[in-house]
């Protein structure tokens, strides 16, 4: 071994004498023949029924479930003052078919105990969550025009932008916007409403883009959180001029087999809750 390993390193440190060595590079080219596709692309219409379909599918599924909701409202987040946390609220809530709901307050804090300014929370008996598909039930296309923005291959699932708008601008309490449909079971993963005008022009100056999202518990999709800001129309004490309104919901357990009993006594508050 000792007799050739000098020759070796000679010959790797040596440098070469005749110039640069160029590599030869093969390239192999191909070409594939093009392919009519002639399968039609599913229709606008075909997208909203089947997004009714899934919704009512989605909430036909869920027999009960509980989570845990928050709720946090921050003033002054327009301006030079620094953003305060004004109010948070923590649930317990449990709901139950046929219309079985119980809500149980962990924790609430507030800026100015005393004050009667805030949000306050109701929480419905129903699973369909309306803030989402308030404007794809089939009664509502008489009054949202829709059309397809995009379409996104995301982890292997198609999703399906969708914009609407109100068909009228004479009722300004409707929202436009737009949702991400993800079509494996055609239900509505995010959604961002923007309102062109005030729906309160009252009280609020206006509100910023609004968004919703979901998250995937089990084989179902459910209420994430919902945020947006509002900017009033004058200053209220104790608020100010803006406020930012956070809704966030976790700790989910859906069909767990909530007994009935959970919700003795709680019959008459519900009821006073939905009216």
């Amino acid at each position: 071994m000792t007799a050739w390993l000098p020759l070796f390193l000679m010959l790797v440190a040596e440098p070469a004498t005749h110039g640069p060595t160029v590599a030869r590079e093969d390239t192999l080219s191909t070409s594939v023949s093009e392919v009519l596709v002639r399968a039609p692309r599913v229709t606008l219409d075909e997208i909203l029924d089947r997004v009714a379909r899934g919704e009512a599918r989605r909430d036909s599924l869920i027999r009960d479930q509980s989570f845990r909701f928050t709720l946090r409202v921050v003033r002054n987040t327009v301006g030079d003052k620094a953003p305060v946390l004004m109010q948070e609220e923590v649930y317990q809530v449990y709901r139950k078919r046929p219309g079985l709901v119980r809500s149980d307050l962990l924790r609430e804090r507030r800026e100015h105990p005393r004050s009667e300014n805030g949000v306050r929370v109701q929480f419905s008996k129903g699973f369909g969550e309306e803030i989402v598909t308030f404007a794809f039930h089939p009664s509502a296309r008489r009054e949202f025009t829709y059309r397809i923005v995009g379409r996104d291959l995301v982890g292997g699932h198609l999703i399906y932008r969708i914009a609407f708008r109100p068909r009228s601008a004479l009722d300004p309490s409707l929202p436009g916007g737009q949702v991400w449909i993800d079509t494996n079971e055609f239900v509505i993963v995010r959604q961002e409403i923007t309102f062109e005008r005030s729906p309160v022009a009252a009280f609020l100056k206006g509100i910023d883009r609004m968004v919703v999202e979901r998250e995937r518990v089990g084989d179902l999709w459910v209420l994430k959180r919902v945020l947006l800001r509002a900017e009033l129309t004058f200053s209220i004490p104790r608020v100010g001029r803006a406020f930012d309104l956070g809704l966030f919901y976790d700790d989910y357990a859906i069909n767990s087999g909530l007994p009935d009993s959970l919700f003795k006594g709680h019959e008459q508050a519900s009821r006073a809750s939905e009216q």
